[in-house]
């Protein structure tokens, strides 16, 4: 079967690049030999079934696990190991590895945007990116640097996630995501300090509604429901976030 499949393939590869080649002649300033045709399908052929069989066995021989199956996430000793207990208060290793890495992460993109040249074009693009782009700006560029540092973040991020929950899932970035976004619109969308203003009060607002709401409203199961009335509440009486810059339209 497999070389049937390298004969058809050298045959069907010959014949569209002998047509080509017919088709392209008059214009063609050399002439490859048909013998230079057939033996590059056939070397095309090859390789083609030769990977299909690799990937097959390699695709074989591996045990995938289920979409729906929570994975435990690699443990590390000085982030995941004993928690610290300081007066009465028990604090988690990964929350510690959490805000340090909150910090440091803030300092850096504060740091990237307001001091490098990137980080002040990529403010250019956003406010205008046709004048940016007449200013001399390399607008894709900007772009490609924009998703690559967001991915970088949000690989910090899950990993953080992952070290707190200990498991992860296909779901867990999806109200980590709702939740990041309400962080931002908190804060002020744009604003650097906002958003990590905007995350800590979110946190903070979270841990009271379980700890001190009584009745049915308290709780674990409302503590999200608290955190988006209070972005609802942000919404309708400080649109711009609570550290955001109020913008004044003129005529």
């Amino acid at each position: 079967m497999v070389a049937l499949v390298i004969v058809v393939g050298a045959v069907v590869g010959t014949a569209i690049g002998w047509l080509a080649g017919l088709v392209v002649r008059r214009r063609a300033r050399t002439e490859i030999k048909i013998q230079a045709i057939a033996a590059a399908a056939a070397a095309a052929a090859v390789a083609a079934v030769v990977g299909w069989v690799l990937f097959e066995k390699l695709i074989s021989s591996i045990t995938w696990p289920s979409a729906k199956q929570r994975i435990p996430f690699p443990q590390i000793d000085v982030v995941t190991g004993t928690a610290f207990d300081v007066g009465g208060v028990t604090i988690q290793r990964s929350a510690i590895f959490t805000m340090a890495a909150l910090a440091i992460c803030a300092a850096l993109l504060w740091f990237f945007i307001n001091r490098t040249r990137l980080g002040r074009g990529m403010q250019a693009v956003s406010q205008d990116p046709d004048t940016a782009r007449l200013m001399g700006i390399n607008v894709d560029r900007i772009i490609v640097v924009a998703f690559a540092l967001g991915a970088v973040l949000a690989a910090i991020a899950g990993v953080s996630q992952g070290l707190q929950n200990n498991n992860i899932d296909f779901r867990m970035g999806f109200l980590a995501g709702l939740k990041a976004f309400t962080a931002a619109v908190l804060g002020g969308i744009g604003n650097v300090y906002g958003a990590v203003v905007g995350g800590l009060v979110l946190g903070v607002i979270e841990a009271m509604a379980t700890q001190y709401i009584p009745g049915q409203f308290g709780g674990s199961t409302w503590k999200d429901v608290w955190a988006f009335v209070i972005l609802i509440l942000v919404l309708v009486f400080r649109p711009q976030g609570l550290l955001g810059a109020r913008v004044v339209d003129r005529a």
